[in-house]
């Protein structure tokens, strides 16, 4: 009898070994992503950590006076560092204008050694000195304050360092470490230097004022909680929810906590809640009870699709460049990853809030 001999493999032979590889690429392109991820995240915090050391250097040479947030020069007039004479330089020791001075980035470059990678390292275009640095323009103009508004339509050599001024890839917790000095009637004036403040959620006229801002080391009282710097961009006012955003957006030179005050800024996308709901509210998860109490009170409270942002009001905002974690620098100078739902607590934000429902105003 003659035997019968069998070339090659079957179909269901095939189609088992291609699933084998689909699956071995699969782990190998999941690992592979990871390891990306990973080495990004590794710079990322690397360039934080530089920066959050600079800011130390700043205070130790200033008898831990700490770097201020903003420094405004209004159009057309003198500003704070008109006022108090004070004069930054370019490493080439050509004197900066004092409208690129205004945010913290170039006054904080002496301590980096004018290096760009950790203020402008996150961006692809290559750029090799924060001298020339330049504005990348967003699809939709953006609402800054207006003393920086000049600086955004600034066109040609007029531009340079403006990327360094406007984008860089950490924000500085501007309005409560340093302050955010403004010029009123001349003067320059401290934003929030006057304001009442209360542990409890209620003002009263008998709440007590100053000492929301700390403007020496020594006034951060809890160092290893409170935020310096954070990954963050700048974005308008819109009822919609923002998503979709990826590792190359703008940066932005000072991050907001989700209130500022009695205003809120910042909010997760939902429905509305007023806080007498809040507590027979059993759909509530721990995190969304907790966020609840944040806001004034009385006030609304949106509830629902956690991952999606609402701007109240157009400012710089936490912003997770890589994956879903926002990296931040303490003032103690360790940095870490949070979720941005966890930074929703005025408690990591001002050094003197002790209370989950502290807030501040007029």
């Amino acid at each position: 009898m003659k035997s019968t001999r069998r070339f090659g493999f079957t179909l269901i032979e095939l189609l088992v070994v291609i699933s084998i590889i689909a699956i071995l690429i699969g782990l190998m392109s999941a690992g592979l992503n990871s390891a990306i991820a990973n080495g990004k995240n590794a710079k990322e915090m690397n360039r934080l950590k530089q920066v959050l050391y600079a800011w130390t250097m700043y205070s130790g040479q200033y008898d831990d006076q700490l770097l201020p947030g903003f420094l405004e020069k209004p159009v057309g007039g003198p500003g704070v560092q008109e006022a108090w004479q004070l004069h930054y330089r370019k490493k080439n020791g050509d004197e900066l204008s004092s409208a690129l001075c205004q945010t913290y980035t170039w006054r904080l470059a002496p301590y980096l050694d004018y290096n760009i990678d950790p203020i402008l390292g996150y961006r692809s275009d290559g750029q090799e000195k924060l001298d020339n640095s330049t504005y990348n323009p967003p699809f939709n103009p953006l609402n800054y304050p207006a003393s920086l508004m000049p600086l955004v339509a600034a066109a040609g050599p007029a531009a340079d360092g403006v990327g360094a001024a406007l984008q860089p890839a950490f924000g500085y917790n501007a309005y409560y470490l340093g302050g955010w000095w403004e010029m009123v009637s001349g003067t320059p004036t401290l934003k929030f230097g006057n304001d009442r403040c209360s542990q409890d959620g209620v003002l009263t006229p008998t709440s007590p004022r100053g000492r929301i801002v700390a403007r020496t080391i020594g006034g951060i009282t809890k160092p290893s909680e409170i935020i310096v710097f954070s990954t963050s961009t700048f974005l308008n006012q819109r009822p919609e929810p923002y998503s979709n955003f990826n590792e190359y957006e703008a940066g932005a030179p000072w991050v907001c906590p989700d209130r500022l005050g009695i205003d809120v800024i910042w909010r997760f996308g939902g429905v509305v809640l007023e806080e007498a709901d809040v507590a027979s509210d059993t759909s509530l998860t721990p995190t969304d009870r907790a966020l609840a109490y944040l806001l004034p009170v009385p006030a609304p409270r949106m509830q629902g699709d956690i991952g999606r942002l609402i701007v109240d009001q157009s400012q710089a905002v936490p912003f997770a460049r890589h994956g879903k974690k926002v990296a931040v620098g303490s003032a103690d100078g360790s940095c870490r990853t949070t979720g941005i739902t966890e930074l929703n607590d005025l408690r990591l934000w001002v050094p003197s809030a002790e209370a989950l429902k502290f807030i501040h105003g007029p």
